[in-house]
């Protein structure tokens, strides 16, 4: 749980300040582990490090060039960590009408983020889909798919070819969007899990993994109307 990260981090920190070589090793060693961690969510200690620790002047070690790439890394990162609103998306359908991110209705909403020629999208696309079918669907999930990259052609054929006709399909033919930037894409795919309210839920996911985090989430909400009776 980020949280509880955070809090022992500050006090080992706070244990450390006095002896500079373990507190510089132990700012350095959370910092690292919170950026590489396969564990979902952790993105945001690292963010909590960066803002904390980095901006206030305590990675001493560190030149201003590396210090800026940390601190531009963690401005990427901040606005789409779980739990943020997920930053509205004005885009276009495959058939050329307008299209936000916010009117989609659903009780979760899978925005996924591929490439037709990335061939790892290629693979993992209809997987989602068979999954989708199987389980998501039913659980009241709609997948709003954004394309990367300027295949029209390619990503219009992928689509026909694979029967993804109950995704949501858009792209950004103008340029005009952020997106990249809002959700931090610098690879494909790129899948986010948002909640009714758009709330980011999780995010880095697979077509393995998507049905247990909304398990989770939906056991998480059953204890707390529990908790509340």
């Amino acid at each position: 749980v980020t949280d509880s990260v955070e809090k022992e981090a500050n006090e080992l920190l706070k244990k450390t300040r006095g002896r500079k070589e373990l507190f510089k090793y132990t700012l350095h060693w959370v910092t690292q582990w919170a950026q590489n961690s396969k564990i979902m969510g952790m993105d945001e200690v690292f963010v909590y490090m960066v803002e904390n620790y980095y901006m206030k002047g305590d990675a001493y070690w560190l030149d201003d060039e590396t210090l800026k790439k940390y601190i531009d890394r963690a401005q990427k990162v901040a606005p789409n960590v779980i739990g943020n609103l997920a930053p509205e998306l004005n885009m276009t359908t495959a058939e050329g009408k307008p299209s936000k991110l916010s009117s989609v209705n659903a009780k979760y909403t899978l925005l996924i983020f591929w490439a037709p020629d990335c061939g790892h999208c290629q693979t993992e696309m209809p997987q989602i889909d068979s999954a989708y079918k199987a389980e998501l669907k039913a659980k009241g999930v709609k997948i709003y798919a954004v394309k990367v990259g300027d295949e029209e052609q390619q990503w219009k054929d992928f689509i026909k070819k694979h029967n993804l006709n109950e995704w949501t399909h858009v792209h950004n033919p103008e340029h005009t969007s952020n997106y990249k930037a809002d959700y931090d894409v610098y690879g494909t795919p790129s899948i986010y899990l948002l909640d009714e309210r758009k709330i980011i839920r999780g995010k880095k996911l697979d077509h393995s993994n998507i049905g247990t985090v909304i398990e989770m989430l939906e056991k998480r909400e059953a204890a707390n109307k529990n908790g509340a009776k």
